[in-house]
C-alpha cells in the first residue's frame, strides 16, 4: 500500500498543474483580447516639442508644393510651411537647413530650408514661413504611408 500513497500526491500535483496551466492560458487569452479592444496608443495625442531640433531630424515627407512634414529621431512630427523656389519638392529630394542662430527651429526664419532637386546639385534656399508641431495622429493623417 505505500505505493498508492506515493501516487496520490503525484496525481493531485498533475491535476493541479493542469488546472493552473488552463487558468494561465485563459488569463493570457483575456489579456490579448483586452489589448485588442484598447483605443489607439496614448502617444497618438502627444504633441511634439515646440521646436524642431534640426540636428536630430529623421525622415522628410512632401505633402504639397509648399508644405513639408519633418520627423525628428523620436518620431515627433513638424509641419513646415515653405516659400520660394521649393515648389517642385518630391520625397526623392534631399533637404537640409541653413541656420540663422541655433539648430532649434521654433518659428519662421529661424532657418532656411535647403532643397536639393534630384536633377542638379545646386541647392535652392527656401524660406520657412511657419513651423507647427503636430501630434502623431495629426501626422498620420497627413502622411498615411
Amino acid at each position: 500500500m505505500p505505493t498508492l500513497k506515493t501516487f496520490r500526491p503525484v496525481k493531485a500535483l498533475l491535476i493541479s498543474g493542469a488546472l493552473a496551466a488552463a487558468a494561465a492560458t485563459a488569463a493570457i487569452s483575456g489579456a490579448v483580447a483586452a489589448h485588442e479592444d484598447r483605443p489607439a496608443s496614448p502617444d497618438a495625442n502627444k504633441m511634439a516639442p515646440r521646436c524642431l531640433d534640426a540636428d536630430h531630424t529623421g525622415r522628410f515627407h512632401v505633402i504639397d508644393d509648399h508644405t513639408l512634414l519633418v520627423y525628428d529621431q523620436f518620431q515627433n512630427a513638424y509641419k513646415l510651411d515653405v516659400g520660394g523656389p521649393c515648389r517642385s519638392m518630391t520625397d526623392m529630394s534631399k533637404f537640409g537647413f541653413e541656420f540663422t542662430g541655433t539648430s532649434q527651429i521654433c518659428r519662421a526664419h529661424d532657418a532656411t530650408l535647403l532643397y536639393f532637386p534630384i536633377d542638379h546639385g545646386a541647392p535652392n534656399r527656401c524660406l520657412i514661413n511657419a513651423v507647427t508641431p503636430l501630434t502623431r495622429a495629426q501626422a498620420s493623417e497627413l502622411d498615411p504611408g
